[in-house]
């Protein structure tokens, strides 16, 4: 958890358009340093939107609310966005909020009245994902028992629930990019989705105790449709079957989602550089947390260091510069990764981390 924002942090004061950076460095790590990497207007747009999924995304895990507070939350943070009356008041669900995260809700207000600011096509774009995905959240709320407990059962279903968190905000980027560029990018929304879901299924693996802990199960049972290689999925009984799951899922979708970035004009850099960062520092991501299974399933899980970080910074200029180096770096970390999980137990197949 956060350090506990500061008394004279006053909710009085309103978030404005100058106040973004800093909001950003306060509920995000790595993408408070990607996203300066886009030009303005871009860059503004991005980061109200990130900071109103935000918003959401702070509602849907609040341990400490009820479900049924949580959805009353989110279908009136759609009705306040469409202007519905008798939508209740923003922010009400944090009194006391003991957060950043908490008491950025207390801004939501003022993120929509930024957001009604912005030209009418870059409104509609985020305003349409931010509701689907706040949608999609209450549909899987509901879905919890009367004891908040959550088992995905398919990966289709856990690509539904990803879509809904993830794959919207990989399609509200390509919109957004493809209004400010005038480029047709109606072509690359399947590859943006597979961006989406890879990445969030890396933030879930990162984040498998918490969730556990929350009472909230993302692996699906069974045998899973993206293990690497002609081997079975593991026992589950093996502690770490989740982890070694759940990160074959992501392999298959970041595969899938290198075809967006690969096909991103290089003129267009600024966007390319974004995009392709996140995508190095997922990879990486996974990959420390494969090395360190362990870990990875311990409360403080698994981070990558504040020196992978900046260095990633710098290697996305060459998946930029060259895509031939950028397939070359992904396929790399991908074979790092495979190997990784057909390594770890003798009982996951025959085939050495040499092999894969």
């Amino acid at each position: 958890m956060k350090k506990r924002p500061a008394k004279s942090d006053t909710t009085a004061q309103t978030l404005t358009r100058d106040d973004l950076p800093v909001w950003l460095i306060r509920v995000s790590r790595t993408f408070a340093l990607t996203i300066r990497m886009l030009h303005d207007p871009l860059r503004t747009y991005a980061s109200a939107a990130y900071l109103l999924c935000r918003v959401v995304d702070t509602i849907e895990d609040c341990e400490s609310l009820s479900t049924e507070s949580k959805c009353v939350y989110l279908r009136d943070f759609c009705g306040r966005i469409s202007g519905t009356p008798g939508s209740g008041s923003a922010g009400a669900a944090f009194g006391d909020p003991a957060t950043w995260e908490e008491r950025l809700t207390l801004h939501e207000s003022d993120i929509l009245d930024l957001i009604r600011s912005f030209p009418v096509d870059i409104q509609d774009i985020i305003f349409r994902y931010v509701v689907e995905m706040a949608e999609g959240m209450v549909m899987f709320l509901e879905q919890q028992n009367e004891r908040g407990i959550l088992h995905f059962q398919s990966h289709e279903q856990l690509d539904q629930y990803c879509y809904y968190v993830a794959g919207t905000v990989g399609l509200m980027m390509n919109d957004m990019f493809a209004a400010i560029s005038g480029t047709d990018k109606s072509a690359d929304t399947g590859s943006a989705v597979e961006l989406g879901l890879g990445l969030q299924l890396t933030n879930i693996v990162k984040d498998i105790q918490k969730d556990r802990l929350r009472n909230i199960h993302y692996c699906p049972p069974g045998e899973n449709p993206h293990w690497p290689g002609q081997v079975s999925t593991p026992s589950e009984d093996d502690p770490n079957w989740e982890i070694f799951s759940l990160a074959s899922a992501a392999i298959s979708h970041l595969t899938g989602g290198k075809e967006y970035i690969l096909g991103l004009e290089s003129s267009l850099n600024q966007y390319k550089l974004f995009c392709a960062t996140n995508y190095l520092m997922a990879w990486k991501t996974l990959e420390a947390c494969l090395k360190d299974p362990l870990r990875t399933a311990s409360i403080d899980g698994t981070k990558i260091s504040r020196f992978c970080v900046y260095y990633t910074l710098l290697e996305s200029h060459g998946c930029v510069a060259s895509n031939q180096y950028l397939n070359w770096r992904a396929d790399r970390l991908r074979n790092n990764c495979t190997a990784l999980i057909l390594a770890a137990d003798p009982s996951f197949g025959n085939r050495s981390a040499a092999e894969a």
